[in-house]
């Protein structure tokens, strides 16, 4: 059985999101205002197809006759006229940009400016590009703070909950959470514009979720709407240090990407706060990794090389394993200044118990059947398409992939052609519903690639099955050895090799004694050193260290 269980947007919900934008439309009428502006200048048809949606159901028929036709008319006319002129450039410009050669993007379009499609595209271009320069944010005026609050923190994030749920929000909520529980006065700060620009138009600007104070700096109505980062963070950076004026916290605390280290990194000049940096990963390896042409443009090196300036700045760093430590060694920072906070889960996931069984019946597992598989975002380099060409070799399985991303899709034609009927896809489900299929899986699966990216990077799905007590097996890659310990927690397999997965997948079916074992010891593992409330401890302790010098 193949489910391709995928959520529907219906009307309703369609409503309510004009409902959302109603109610932010008389909360702030001006900013909301000039957002859907920059909206309708960027994307019309889109925007028209949003409100039509929300219409009552007699009058949607019309619009959709109508309305619809005579909005891609036009704007097809109107892209006619200008394509005929600039549609070798912008074809041409399309293809830098994808490829990392950002400065002869721009350069290919700036012949055709006086067509403002063209221009703005030419200085989204531009912008990017600055944004990973040197300097992108100038010198501003210094400003006294005074007395600062004990153990106050202000975390420098990109986007948050409960707008954003993904793996980066649920961490930052996390490490906050845990941070308070510890005795620290944690708060957030998202960047400039989120989450309003990306059509939360009723959010606030401020929130509190589980006392944690989240700060949203939203536009005020009278600056202007920059749609690149370089704009986005030079305005973040005058807002964050107003925040910090008010707030007055010993430290800043900034998740990478750039962006946020730039923003802080100019704070702490202007205010003389010092910031830790945090590195979650390396976005720009990501970023390669998805096209060979990539590496080594212009774009990878630059933001590479802004990366590690601001990694070499920072007071601290702070990173989630032994491996992306080396790897920030090896872009000049000294290992000392380097401090590990693991991907981790809260203690009570040591003790859960999860209705898997429940999720099993759901789709139509029998009991007693042994399932491998994962939860996770469904990209590329996870190697989903490794695990189910090990299943088709591996008799008595059942395979189950949970999530959704860019290779979905392929991972379903694959299950087509490899004629896997026993393969489960059911798409994206909500957190609690994740931890029951983690539940589910008797064999957890990380069958990453062999790219850099993946050997840099450490996962937080293995752990949270490992807290659950389930046996892993992972790719040999260094980042992924590291989180099994030398316990016998998990099994590490040649990474893109289905026969070599296969004969591990199969030897831990016919051993459920070893099943066990290995799931008790990836749980100790997991206790050991990889639960908030011991990262918390190490933070305390990096932060305390910041504020003795």
């Amino acid at each position: 059985m193949v489910s391709d269980a995928r959520p529907k947007v219906s009307a309703k919900s369609a409503r309510a999101g004009v409902g959302g934008l109603l109610k932010g439309f008389i909360q702030h009428p001006i900013i909301v205002s000039r957002v859907v502006a920059a909206k309708v200048k960027s994307d019309p048809v889109r925007v028209a197809q949003a409100a039509a949606d929300a219409l009552p159901p007699r009058l949607r028929p019309v619009v959709g006759r109508v309305a619809w036709p005579a909005a891609r008319k036009v704007r097809r006319a109107v892209r006619k006229v200008s394509m005929r002129v600039v549609k070798a450039p912008w074809n041409d410009a399309k293809a830098y940009w994808n490829a990392g050669r950002v400065s002869e993007a721009a350069e290919a379009l700036e012949p055709h400016t006086k067509y403002p499609f063209v221009k703005r595209r030419a200085a989204y271009y531009r912008g990017e590009l600055a944004a990973i320069s040197p300097e992108p944010i100038p010198p501003g005026p210094k400003v006294a703070i005074g007395e600062r609050v004990a153990g106050r923190v202000l975390h420098v994030v990109t986007n948050a909950l409960p707008y954003t749920q993904a793996g980066y929000t649920v961490r930052t909520h996390r490490i906050v959470t845990a941070q308070k529980a510890k005795g620290l006065d944690p708060h957030v700060v998202t960047s400039w514009g989120w989450p309003m620009l990306q059509g939360h138009v009723d959010a606030g600007p401020f929130e509190e979720l589980e006392g944690i104070p989240y700060h949203r700096l939203l536009p005020d109505g009278q600056q202007e709407m920059p749609f690149e980062t370089r704009g986005r963070i030079i305005l973040g950076a005058e807002r964050v240090t107003e925040l910090v004026a008010t707030l007055k916290p010993q430290v800043l605390h900034a998740a990478t990407d750039h962006r946020n280290g730039s923003i802080s990194h100019a704070v702490r000049e202007r205010t003389g706060t010092p910031f830790v940096y945090e590195v979650r990963g390396f976005l720009e390896e990501t970023w390669a990794s998805r096209d060979p042409i990539r590496i080594g443009s212009e774009r990878h090196v630059l933001q590479r090389e802004r990366e590690a300036f601001l990694m070499r700045e920072a007071d601290a760093v702070v990173t989630l394993a032994e491996t992306m430590a080396q790897e920030i060694v090896e872009r000049g920072v000294p290992r000392e200044k380097i401090t590990l906070a693991p991907n981790a889960v809260d203690d009570s996931l040591l003790t859960a118990d999860y209705d898997g069984e429940a999720f099993r019946r759901a789709y139509g597992i029998e009991p007693g059947e042994i399932v491998v598989g994962s939860v996770s975002s469904i990209v590329a380099y996870e190697g989903f398409a490794t695990l189910l060409r090990a299943a088709a070799l591996t008799r008595g399985v059942r395979v189950l992939i949970v999530g959704d991303g860019t290779e979905r899709e392929n991972l379903l034609a694959l299950v087509e052609e490899l004629g896997l009927k026993s393969a489960i896809l059911p798409g994206r489900v909500g957190p609690e519903e994740a931890l029951q299929a983690q539940s589910a899986i008797d064999i957890f699966a990380c069958p990453r690639e062999d790219l850099r990216v993946c050997r840099l990077v450490t996962p937080l799905k293995p752990v949270e099955a490992m807290a659950l007590g389930k046996p892993v097996v992972l790719s040999d890659l260094p980042a992924l050895s590291e989180l099994v310990g030398s316990d016998g927690a998990g099994l590490l397999v040649p990474p893109g090799d289905p026969e070599a997965l296969a004969k591990a997948l199969a030897d831990l079916r016919d051993d459920p004694a070893r099943r066990v074992e290995m799931g008790e010891a990836g749980r100790a593992e997991v206790a050991a050193k990889r639960t908030w409330s011991r990262v918390a401890e190490t933070y305390r302790g990096l932060y305390q260290s910041i504020a003795d010098r």
